[in-house]
């Protein structure tokens, strides 16, 4: 799931986007410009942000088990 598509699913900020990817603040804002300066995603940024979509899609199903696990710090 691309950035762009995440950001406007579920109204993250940038910030909160930098947190689910392991980025920092400026590489993400570098997602969304247009032209110089725009920055590609990696696979992997795009993985997890597929990752949590489904998890948030599917946060009512999901074992209490496994919320426990991903939750827990």
């Amino acid at each position: 799931m691309t950035p762009r598509q995440f950001y406007s699913k579920w109204d993250v900020t940038y910030e909160q986007l930098s947190h689910i990817c392991s980025r920092s603040l400026g590489t993400v804002q570098c997602w969304f410009k247009r032209g110089k300066g725009y920055y590609t995603p990696q696979p992997v940024d795009l993985r997890h942000l597929a990752i949590l979509d489904f998890l948030l899609e599917h946060f009512e199903e999901l074992p209490q088990s496994l919320i426990k696990l991903l939750c827990s710090s």
